[in-house]
């Protein structure tokens, strides 16, 4: 409530402040209280209008994204190929994540790209290094696509936290870059 009233005390007229059910608002569905911690302008008119300005709204989803831990360079993760016989139990992760404990539960150990490979794990391109840390998944369970996924992609899913929603916009991102 107090970073709505922020947001009124910055210009915005609370016609403008709809948002969901839950109070998300404006293109990237930010509670105001994160808007208040990143909202970026990035048209230049002096204020971060994630309402109406979709640069304003791009970029304060980048900060979003800086702000959680993204490190430019490092790809969100990779297509790989399982070998037959793969132990899934060895690579089992004991820990429970604080954040959306069922969505990280199939997620594996971590291990550098270099130890998937000894493992017998075939990264389908080029985007990790062997020295890069990432998780194994395979969201659909085994025989199905799998994944090494890297700290950027656990990025994608502080900003939502559910597996296809990441696994999508990792995809759509490597496609828009093609």
């Amino acid at each position: 409530f107090i970073a709505t009233l922020k947001l009124m005390d910055r210009g915005f007229p609370r016609s403008t402040l709809k948002g969901s059910w839950a109070g998300a608002t404006g293109y990237p569905q930010f509670l105001p209280s994160m808007y208040m911690r990143v909202a970026k302008d990035a048209d230049g008119d002096g204020r971060a209008d994630i309402w109406r300005s979709e640069a304003d709204a791009l970029a304060s989803i980048a900060n979003y994204f800086r702000n959680a831990g993204w490190r430019p360079g490092l790809s969100w993760g990779e297509g790989v190929s399982v070998p037959a016989g793969f132990d899934r139990t060895a690579v089992a992760t004991k820990l429970t994540s604080p954040r959306c404990p069922r969505v990280h539960q199939r997620h594996s150990v971590w291990k550098t790209v270099s130890e998937w490979r000894q493992l017998g794990l075939v990264p389908n391109g080029t985007r990790l290094r062997d020295t890069d840390m990432a998780s194994f998944f395979e969201p659909d369970g085994p025989g199905t696509p799998a994944w090494l996924l890297t700290t950027n992609y656990r990025v994608i899913l502080d900003y939502n936290c559910s597996n296809f929603y990441g696994l999508s916009v990792g995809l759509l991102a490597d496609a828009v870059k093609q």
